[in-house]
């Protein structure tokens, strides 16, 4: 089966010079690409990603019955370079529609950037919109896209200077980050679409719906960073130069697995696998000096916003009117669950979860409530909407 994947790749733009290290049960082949084609040979060299599964999933993969996403989420699969790289691989070829998730990988033009986007679903669904959070990527959903794209047109993106998004020269807070979202919305002809954001995404989401109402339909915010009331630091933080960062190009794997399983209320509902492939992907993407630059302002603009007076942030956050859902974690360490009694005084009319055995990701840690929660929030929404 591995060898019959020249004869269907599809006319696309290949990934030239990548190397994809693919195991099989016991066999093991390279699938490389140039400008114009690939080959399969034997395993040489250090490949950018390997894929590892059994014959078995394989052959459903292979067969259109089972996507690699699928297959990833239900830990019958694991990856190991770069999961972002690895998403590219299965849309390169043709294969029978038998049941399994279609999606697709590309670039879009987006004024002088280039967003990257993963989507999936049908073309005519109700468009879902998903932003991860800080030193995440699109990826970051991936536990959730099958059971979202049952019921909607699901884009997920890299927002600028994370993942496979450009990383221009830019502020980095929440306002340019709405205004780039608000552009590639446009160009790519979103109307009106449903947004959900984790964490500093929830945040860009909260602003588009600030900033224009009428773009988008709803808003989900799952554990979203918002202005702190406390910050001890912030004339450190004020004075903090984030470009000095970009002179620490290495971060130890021991330190990230330490805070990336901090993140979970029960660091065991996620596969070893999963960590190591997380951690894969944040550092190939820590590697470029313009990728350290975007984490660093990103990181110092959400500590240093401003929470209070007319313009500050709670007081712009009275003013929302789109639906709002907002879920909180319990046991995050990020973001305190009580940021969700704020917000409902805030807004008396969202709906505010907290959830008891949750930490600060709950697509990942609980995909299935989640995405649950997702569809049926939007779900009223658009009823009510119909309705009315």
């Amino acid at each position: 089966m591995i060898e019959t994947l020249p004869l269907r790749l599809r006319d696309v733009r290949l990934p030239a010079g990548s190397r994809y290290r693919l195991r099989i049960g016991r066999t093991v082949r390279d699938v490389v690409f140039t400008r114009s084609d690939c080959s399969v040979s034997v395993s040489e060299g250090v490949p950018d990603v390997e894929i590892v599964t059994d014959a078995q999933t394989w052959s459903a993969i292979d067969a259109g019955r089972l996507s690699g996403i699928e297959a990833f989420v239900q830990r019958r699969l694991v990856v190991r370079g770069s999961v972002d790289r690895s998403l590219h691989f299965e849309p390169l070829f043709e294969r029978p529609r038998a049941g399994g998730l279609e999606y697709d990988v590309d670039e879009v033009p987006v004024g002088k950037l280039r967003f990257s986007r993963l989507v999936a679903g049908p073309e005519d669904a109700p468009p879902l919109l998903l932003i991860h959070g800080l030193g995440a990527s699109k990826a970051s959903w991936l536990t959730v896209v099958p059971q979202l794209a049952r019921n909607h047109r699901v884009v997920a993106i890299d927002l600028p200077g994370f993942g496979s998004t450009s990383k221009p020269r830019g502020r980095y807070d929440a306002p340019w980050f709405a205004q780039h979202v608000l552009s590639f919305i446009e160009v790519t002809d979103l109307r009106e679409p449903l947004v959900a954001g984790n964490s500093m995404g929830g945040r860009v989401a909260m602003e588009i719906a600030m900033r224009e109402p009428c773009a988008v339909r709803a808003i989900a915010c799952l554990c979203p960073v918002a202005a702190f009331y406390e910050r001890p630091f912030l004339w450190a933080a004020r004075w903090a130069r984030p470009e000095a960062g970009i002179l620490a190009p290495r971060l130890p794997r021991a330190y990230l697995m330490e805070q990336l399983r901090r993140l979970f209320s029960d660091p065991k509902r996620l596969h070893d696998d999963w960590y190591e492939a997380a951690i894969d992907d944040f550092l190939q993407t820590w590697r470029r000096p313009t990728a350290r630059l975007a984490f660093l302002r990103s990181l110092k603009n959400i500590y240093i916003e401003e929470p209070h007076g007319e313009a500050g942030f709670w007081a712009r956050l009275a003013t929302l009117r789109v639906p709002a859902l907002y879920v909180y974690g319990r046991q995050d360490v990020l973001i305190s669950p009580r940021f969700g009694a704020r917000v409902a005084k805030a807004l008396p009319a969202a709906k505010v979860e907290v959830w008891d055995d949750c930490g600060h990701a709950p697509q990942l840690e609980h995909p299935e409530r989640t995405a649950d929660a997702l569809l049926e929030f939007f779900s009223s929404v658009t009823t009510r909407r119909k309705a009315g």
